[in-house]
């Protein structure tokens, strides 16, 4: 079995040189040319089903790095998106706080500055209340009673503008109703050659009523109205907004006004309490 074995690689080996030494002398180039004309579509189709198969492979592979890519690119923008919102409202506040700063100095009142931190009520007032919420209480200094102000700029001056009263106060928690909240009550004065007095409150958390004004006073739309000094801790010439509307009525003693805000409330973030 085994010497059968061994004649037949000797014969293989024979075979193959054989054929390697007529291949040198060229005598099988008759043999061979027939071949590859016989063989060659056979070899073009074997060509062209890999190079199909390499290019569907090399478009796959592409497709998935480029989808790799654009997956990496949304994150980076959207992480872009987040710090360029975050440097917006960093450089509003800062912008805000600059402002408020030199109003409060140039005035020469004292004050403490707060954020707001929620806006809802404290102690489960009604829905149509407006109430906001500060990080600063009981030791702080703060106690019921407080103007809390912002401003306005009006060309290069800026006016002080109550925006409400701190009403309930814990150790590191304030609440303040806003000037459209109707529990909040001002005393306040409409600024005109002959200062007319009245109790501003909030109407519908949207404007401002001013009521118990002499009928005898002659107001109109566009007057300025202002805190009037006649109440403890809220000091005099506060803005408080503009009128809009005047309500009179011939048989009655007093007449009243609508007060439009002089600052968009829902915009505060960063606010100050004036202190005694």
């Amino acid at each position: 079995m085994l010497r059968i074995n061994l004649k037949k690689y000797v014969y293989i080996v024979v075979a193959l040189v054989l054929l390697l030494v007529l291949h040198y002398a060229k005598l099988l180039n008759p043999v061979e040319s027939f071949l590859a004309k016989r063989l060659n579509p056979v070899f073009k189709i074997f060509y062209s089903l890999s190079s199909g198969l390499n290019r569907t492979y090399s478009d796959q592979t592409a497709k998935v790095d480029l989808a790799a890519k654009l997956k990496e690119a949304g994150v980076m923008i959207n992480r872009l998106t987040a710090e360029n919102v975050e440097l917006k409202f960093l450089k509003e506040e800062n912008l805000a706080l600059r402002k408020q700063l030199n109003f409060l100095e140039k005035s020469g009142k004292r004050y403490l500055m707060a954020n707001i931190i929620s806006r809802g009520e404290l102690e489960g007032e009604p829905a149509d209340s407006r109430s906001v919420l500060i990080d600063k209480g009981l030791r702080d200094g703060l106690f019921a009673g407080l103007a809390v102000v912002s401003f306005v700029s009006s060309g290069e001056t800026s006016q002080g503008v109550i925006i409400g009263k701190i009403v309930n106060v814990k150790d590191n928690l304030s609440e303040i109703y806003l000037v459209t909240n109707k529990n909040c009550k001002l005393a306040a004065a409409i600024l005109g050659e002959e200062k007319t007095s009245g109790i501003a409150a909030g109407e519908l958390g949207l404007t401002i009523k001013m009521e118990f004004i002499p009928q005898t006073e002659n107001i109109k739309a566009g007057d300025l109205v202002a805190t009037s000094g006649l109440e403890q801790n809220i000091p005099r010439g506060l803005v408080i907004g503009r009128v809009t509307k005047v309500i009179k009525e011939n048989n009655e003693v007093w007449q009243s006004a609508t007060i439009e805000p002089q600052i968009d409330l829902a915009s505060l973030s960063v606010i100050s309490i004036l202190l005694p």
